[in-house]
């Protein structure tokens, strides 16, 4: 039972983030008058093997496609939230490696697209990436904090003494 909840609230969790980073981006899109084009061009790219932003196609199936994989990707990061989430109850400390593993998966990110798709960067700016992703860590963050009351009581404790 404790396997279905782990994977219900990975899921959950996931799904928010998903949501934040492509409302974020569909937002961005509207206000550039080029709506769903950051789905299509990231689409493009891992479908498509386009290498110019010119050959960006905005169609349904590139962006139904790519939008299926970005919420793969988030529901097994939000099974991964939930993972650290439940080692954080025990240990306090870990909190600064969710933190690590917050600026890798940036890192990772932004590197994939410089190697995949550099000429991305000008219509994905760096700072719209980030801000996308700390939305959607703190969207996420804030549901498990919300719903997680022992890990409330529990970084309330005494400093972590691993001497003790």
């Amino acid at each position: 039972m404790a396997e279905k909840a782990f994977w219900k609230q990975g899921l959950i969790v996931g799904m928010i983030g998903a949501v934040t980073v492509a409302l974020w981006f569909f937002l961005i899109d509207l206000v550039l008058g080029r709506p769903l084009f950051t789905p299509a061009a990231l689409g493009s790219v891992l479908f498509l093997g386009v290498r110019d932003l010119e050959m960006v196609e905005v169609t349904a199936p590139v962006v139904l496609g790519y939008t299926l994989l970005h919420l793969a990707a988030f529901i097994v990061l939000g099974a991964l939230v939930i993972a650290i989430v439940r080692r954080i109850r025990k240990r306090p400390p870990l909190v600064l490696g969710a933190l690590l593993v917050f600026v890798v998966l940036q890192t990772l990110f932004l590197g994939m697209v410089v190697i995949l798709a550099e000429f991305l960067l000008g219509a994905l700016a760096w700072w719209a990436i980030a801000v996308g992703n700390l939305l959607a860590a703190l969207s996420m963050g804030y549901f498990v904090w919300e719903k997680d009351p022992s890990l409330q009581k529990g970084l309330d404790r005494e400093p972590f003494d691993p001497t003790h």
